[in-house]
């Protein structure tokens, strides 16, 4: 610390902010007092210095003298006092911007780490895509020179099975070597897979072969000839292919609507054709362990490759079937359902399955190379089955897209008949928890919601109608000996409800809201004659002033 006396400077700082100024005062009062006291002293020690210069002897009495020293003490503590404020203000500046100084070091770490992560997130990531591509051009490579060195084998084998297979002899279910005939399919498929692979656009190479079986249909027509006589079937059966994929690339044991295992129209291209076109309903089909629920309906042929169709179901499939197999994705319905049906001269296959939701920042990037929600969600996905789907619509000339299928409240209306005539009229309500499972309650009533609702009858019960708020149309069931369950007829790929008998004598009545959440693929290619008709991927019709707008009208002649 410093005294008055021996300063020469005087702190003083200004906060403005976060601006910090350091001014230096000069202690000039004191400094004059100091001055004047030693002029007067020294005029006291020399009386001969007062007289010349005639200086009053009165003023050099003791008491003028107390009270010019009293002065100068004054003057010197009021500079010590502003001395001792500056310095701690200037101390209370110096911590200031020492803890904001701290605080922007703090913050310049924070801020590093974070930087240094996202960089090792960045380079993960590059790493991961590189590998990816390395891997694919790597695989592309492989198949161009299996595709290159493997022409004769394949003709080989092709042609072998081929002869197998016309003379072989019908087996114990009367089919003529159906070994063989899958053997080849197999090898075809093989074949058309590695074409694919080692296509620069697959997109292009698949609309270059479109186009190039309907100039074989054009030739077919003008020189009158059959299909069959052409070097290459322009037409296939999407039903075929279909089924085709579901038998021979996923393994699946195909059953009739009564459950009967591998029907024999499931292995007669003219049989399954004139059934589903015979039946005024679709042709339902479902699979020996439950996972499918598959509804055909007629539809058109389409042109093209059948196995390119098959490529394109078999990776919506494989996508459906591993959440139809994981245990938090399971129902009391087939979990994944097939529709396949005729509209507007397109083919329209829909392929429902118990997924979890695509969020809105997924749904652009969701066909991109590379992007898969299953390893979003740590399922490892690789990426290339549903950007595989779309390059092939897109070869098609059609388009693919899915939508997310929710849970939605509901009010049913339960009209119970017993058996001696009794009527007894319920509503239901359905709910939704935080999780957005369905519950079910009593309507107006107290009684809270739960899972199912149940009611024991009084005597055996009759029929059962019911009918919902938004769907006023009324599903009757009579009971029968042997009926325990039914599902929802209005909805029978995601059934919204399932009303079950138990008890001794089917007495005791449940009615469950089931969960149907999840995620619907849809598909649309347009059939032969669409195609040939001019319908697009927007579905829509040629625009012929457009087509025309480029001739001459006749009156310009």
């Amino acid at each position: 610390m410093k005294d008055s006396n021996s300063a020469e400077e005087t702190l003083q700082t200004e906060d403005h902010g976060d601006k910090f100024i350091f001014r230096i005062r000069y202690p000039w009062r004191t400094l004059l007092a100091a001055k004047s006291l030693l002029f007067y002293a020294l005029l006291l020690l020399s009386p001969a210095l007062a007289d010349m210069l005639k200086i009053p002897a009165f003023i050099f009495s003791t008491q003028y003298f107390s009270a010019a020293f009293a002065a100068f003490l004054i003057l010197a503590w009021l500079d010590f006092r502003h001395f001792s404020r500056q310095q701690r203000k200037v101390k209370a500046s110096l911590q200031q911007l020492w803890n904001s100084k701290r605080q922007l070091q703090q913050r310049a770490q924070t801020s590093a780490s974070h930087t240094d992560k996202l960089k090792l997130f960045i380079s993960d990531k590059l790493l991961e895509y590189m590998e990816y591509d390395e891997k694919y051009l790597h695989f592309k490579s492989i198949a161009a020179e299996v595709r290159h060195n493997g022409v004769i084998s394949f003709d080989k084998v092709q042609s072998a099975l081929t002869y197998a297979a016309s003379h072989s002899l019908p087996d114990e279910q009367g089919n003529n070597a159906l070994l063989y005939q899958q053997a080849l399919v197999g090898m075809r498929y093989l074949w058309d897979l590695l074409d694919l692979s080692t296509t620069d656009n697959m997109a292009l190479h698949i609309g270059a072969n479109v186009s190039r079986c309907e100039e074989l249909l054009f030739q077919a027509e003008l020189q009158g000839s059959a299909l069959s006589e052409l070097p290459l079937v322009p037409t296939f059966d999407p039903q075929r292919a279909l089924l085709d994929t579901l038998t021979l690339h996923l393994g699946v044991t195909l059953c009739d609507e009564q459950g009967n295992p591998e029907p024999a129209f499931l292995y007669d291209a003219d049989a399954l054709a004139q059934l589903s076109a015979q039946q005024d309903k679709p042709l339902l089909l479902t699979d020996s362990e439950g996972l499918y629920r598959i509804e055909l309906q007629p539809c058109d042929e389409l042109l093209g490759n059948a196995n390119h169709i098959v490529l394109l179901l078999e990776n919506l499939l494989r996508n459906a079937q591993f959440f139809a197999t994981k245990r938090q994705y399971k129902s009391r319905f087939a979990p994944i359902a097939i529709r396949l049906w005729e509209a507007q001269q397109c083919l329209c296959v829909s392929i429902y399955n118990r997924g979890p939701h695509i969020s809105d920042e997924s749904r652009e990037q969701i066909f991109q190379l590379g992007f898969s929600t299953r390893r979003a969600r740590e399922h490892n996905g690789k990426g290339l089955g549903l950007y595989f789907a779309q390059q092939i619509v897109q070869g098609f000339d059609g388009d693919i897209g899915f939508d997310n299928i929710h849970n939605h409240s509901e009010l049913y209306h339960l009209r119970i008949e017993l058996a001696g005539g009794e009527v007894q009229n319920l509503n239901l309500e359905v709910t939704l928890n935080a999780a957005g499972e369905p519950q079910v309650c009593l309507a107006d009533s107290n009684a809270g919601a739960a899972k199912q609702w149940e009611l024991r009858a009084e005597k055996r019960l009759h029929s059962i109608e019911v009918s919902s708020r938004s769907n006023p149309q009324v599903a009757r069931l009579t009971l029968a000996e042997g009926i325990n369950q039914w599902f929802d007829p209005h909805n029978p790929a995601q059934p919204q409800w399932l009303i079950s008998l138990s008890g001794r004598k089917a007495d005791l009545l449940s009615f469950m809201p089931l969960d149907i959440r999840g995620v619907q693929f849809s598909v649309r290619l347009p059939t032969l004659n669409g195609r040939l008709d001019g319908v697009g991927a927007a579905g829509l019709e040629p625009d012929v002033d457009e087509l025309g707008a480029g001739l001459r009208a006749p009156d310009d002649f």
